[in-house]
Order: structure tokens, then sequence, then C-alpha cells
């Protein structure tokens, strides 16, 4: 697509100079698009995608490794806020007595600087439904809240 420009010769309003208004008008658009580009990408946060893999993968520990300090967790019986390394305990328990088979995306969002996903995580003994809420902490996105319940497929 090739760019045409007509450039006239038009008299400012205000100060009577005559300015080339068309290629003004390109400069400024061209501008604003440009400064837009940055605004959009930093818009869109989403779940890294290494947490889809390890949930995918049964991988505790990659999963771990973007725990927040104190994470929001429902896993079994277990429904409270906790500190990263019991956490890290009880996901790592959760993971060896239930053997992965697959994860699947079902839902993805993301709000600013906090995003989520909800899938279906099938394992060796039931299925679950998981829920993901990420939140921007400096440069890291980290886990706030992980939810795996029975479901009710």
């Amino acid at each position: 697509m090739a760019l045409f420009i007509e450039i006239t010769e038009k008299p400012c309003f205000f100060c009577k100079k005559t300015y080339k208004m068309k290629a003004i008008k390109f400069i400024l658009i061209s501008t604003l698009m440009f400064l837009a580009i940055p605004l959009a990408t930093a818009q869109s946060n989403e779940v890294p995608s290494e947490v889809i893999s390890a949930l995918n993968a049964g991988d505790s520990g990659k999963l771990n490794n973007f725990l927040n300090a104190n994470v929001e967790l429902v896993i079994g019986n277990k429904n409270d806020v906790f500190s990263k390394p019991q956490a890290s305990g009880i996901i790592t328990d959760f993971f060896k007595t239930n053997k992965v088979n697959s994860f699947m995306v079902l839902h993805k969002g993301n709000k600013e600087a906090a995003s989520f996903l909800i899938g279906t995580l099938k394992t060796s003994n039931a299925n679950f439904r998981v829920y993901v809420l990420t939140r921007k902490s400096g440069s890291q996105t980290v886990i706030q809240q992980l939810r795996i319940e029975p479901s009710n497929d």
C-alpha cells in the first residue's frame, strides 16, 4: 500500500503563516500510532507459557518458580493463603499423587497487570478444573492464586 500525500499550502488560523497541512497531519498521525504500539503491547499481559507447559507436564518445580511470596491455594482439602515454601510442598504432593495426562486451556484473559486462565487438568486419578491468577510484580509475573478442584466432567 503506497501512501500519497497531497501537499497544499493553507494559512494557519492563528498566525496567518502557510504550512503544508497534509504533511503535518501525516506526521502527527504517524507519531501517535508509533507511540500507541508500546501501550498496546504493554497491555498484552498473559499467563506465561511456562506456567501452562508446567501444568501440562505436571512439573511442580517449574510451576513453583512462578509462585508469589504468599499464594492463595485451593487444592484438595487445603484452602488458605500459604507461604511460597508451604504452597510448593502442597503442589509437589498433588502432582506426585496425580500423574498428569494432559492440560487444556479453556479460557484466558487479562486486565491491567493481572491475567488469568481456566483449564482442565486430566490426571491418572481424576479430572480437575484449574484456575490460575497471575500479577506482574516488577518485571516478573507471579502466581497469586492457584485453584485445582475436582471437575464435574
